[in-house]
């Protein structure tokens, strides 16, 4: 506008014709735009009721492009011209499209998620039309509102077919975020849903997304995939689902689908999210501190997807205690030794193929699958290394062993904040009485040794790091700073040398062997 366009061009549009009326207008669910489209609204909204102060018919004007007043002589209901997700709807109507409510304070802390975001956007446009002295830019609340409706143009491609209105999606699609496969997968099973259950399904889908968060959905998503599909992906999950899940019968789209999925978000908030089974005391402490700590410290979730579908096939709650710890067993023995995310996956992939030839629980726990006796001299070997602690698995084998000497105090146990690996002996001493303890040759042996490395819950000062080892046992203990068993254990020493660190390492090496082996 600013430097005289004719016209400003927002790009292009994808509608999926739902309900199209003999003069060309109708209902259409918008694929492509969402954002844009909800942004354009809602400046006209704003300036709807900026322009109510100097002419009300142009307000009016603009009124009429958001809502349709009912004209039963004509045979016109109410319509109100955009429909968000239903959960948002009401909150839509209420204050943006219905007229004056754009100029209310809102008051943002109270709000979240669309909510929040649609009213920072009404309180972004409105700034925009207030100068310096606090009132109205009239001169350009005029301009810019002619030239919205009159030099803004979109460019539209509209399709009956769902399936097509996605894949123009992406092609077209190169301006704002990309619809996710949860998006597309909840139009095209909501579009195969009856009219009259959809309502109910949608209303199903979105409660999903409100329990899980949008991140977590896409995350589960992807389980789902690697359950039904048990192969490396090759196209998008979106195409995978429509393919070879929808197309080759493995389960209907449409409320099928809906059900399973609902079944299948609530195993996983239960399960991994919440880290709950109903169980013994005993068994549910142990649960609830070995799924925490998976899921919170395993960088890789994909061996979630194999938790889940022993969890929907076997709801023994004893028994999803045991798989959980063969399972745990099998992937850090596999991480530890190196192997490759595919490789990894691969595993994952023939335990889930395993669970669903399985009559019974027994049959998967018992399995040779998860057998890692036979490669005990390596994964120790890995365990004893020099430069443990530069593994990328290090903290994990730390709180793993951490919690195994918790368990007896059958209390809930979960790591969070800052947790940091600690060097007793230090990186670069400088103290006289660790370089008196330790030559060269030493230091480069054992300092990064796992015998040599404890676990801290906060940052502690750098210099600290090269005091006397007694001093820095004051620091380790003093102040409530630890709650790792690990890192108590220390207090029984009076001196840290070789033959205390060797020691260490047996006694570590011992634990990781119960633990995995």
């Amino acid at each position: 506008m600013e430097n005289g366009e004719q016209n400003y061009f927002l790009g292009s549009i994808i509608l999926r014709t739902v309900e199209k009326e003999a003069d060309g207008s109708g209902l259409y669910d918008l694929v492509d735009g969402q954002q844009r489209i909800t942004s354009l609204i809602i400046l006209l909204a704003v300036m709807r009721d900026l322009l109510n102060n100097f002419d009300r018919n142009y307000a009016e004007q603009i009124q009429s492009l958001l809502y349709q007043k009912a004209a039963p002589l004509l045979g016109k209901k109410e319509s109100f011209r955009l429909l968000v997700w239903e959960r948002e709807q009401d909150f839509f109507k209420e204050n943006i499209l219905q007229e004056g409510k754009t100029l209310h304070d809102f008051n943002l802390k109270t709000l979240k998620d669309a909510k929040y975001k649609m009213v920072l956007a009404i309180t972004i446009f409105k700034q925009k039309f207030i100068n310096d002295n606090g009132e109205i830019n009239k001169d350009l609340l005029f301009k810019m509102s002619y030239y919205v409706l009159n030099n803004c143009l979109f460019a539209y491609v509209k399709t009956g077919e769902l399936t097509l209105a996605f894949r123009l999606f992406t092609v077209l699609n190169t301006r704002g975020l990309p619809l996710t496969a949860s998006d597309l997968l909840k139009s095209y099973n909501l579009a195969a849903v009856p009219d009259d259950n959809r309502k109910k399904y949608a209303q199903i889908w979105e409660n999903i997304e409100d329990e899980l968060g949008k991140e977590e959905l896409e995350r589960l998503i992807s389980f789902l995939r690697d359950i039904f599909i048990r192969e490396k992906a090759k196209r998008t999950i979106f195409e995978e689902f429509e393919e070879r899940v929808f197309a080759s019968g493995v389960i209907s789209k449409g409320e099928a689908f809906i059900k399973y999925l609902k079944n299948m978000a609530d195993i996983y908030r239960e399960r991994v999210q919440n880290a709950q089974i109903s169980s013994t005391s005993n068994v549910y402490v142990r649960y609830y501190n070995l799924m925490s700590l998976m899921r919170d410290f395993i960088p890789s979730k994909d061996w979630m997807s194999a938790f889940l579908r022993f969890c929907e096939k076997f709801n023994n709650e004893n028994k999803i205690m045991e798989f959980l710890q063969k399972i745990e067993k099998r992937y850090i023995v596999d991480w530890v030794l190196g192997f490759t995310p595919t490789q990894r996956l691969t595993i994952i992939y023939n335990i889930i193929r395993l669970i669903n030839e399985s009559t019974c629980e027994d049959e998967v726990i018992n399995n040779s699958l998860f057998d890692t006796s036979a490669r005990e001299k390596e994964f120790l070997s890995a365990i004893d290394s020099v430069d443990f602690y530069d593994k990328n698995y290090s903290k994990y084998v730390l709180l793993r062993i951490d919690l195994d000497l918790s368990e007896n105090q059958n209390i809930t146990k979960a790591y969070k904040g800052t947790i940091t690996i600690e060097h007793i002996l230090p990186r670069n001493p400088s103290h006289n009485e660790w370089l008196d303890l330790f030559d060269k040759q030493a230091r480069s042996e054992w300092t990064n040794k796992i015998g040599n490395l404890i676990l801290l819950s906060r940052r502690k000062n750098s210099s600290a790091n090269n005091r006397p080892f007694l001093e820095k046992k004051k620091s380790y203990f003093g102040g409530s700073m630890t709650d790792f068993e690990l890192t108590k254990e220390i207090d029984k020493y009076n001196k840290w040398d070789i033959q205390s660190i060797q020691d260490r390492q047996r006694e570590m090496l011992r634990r990781a062997k119960k633990l995995w082996l």
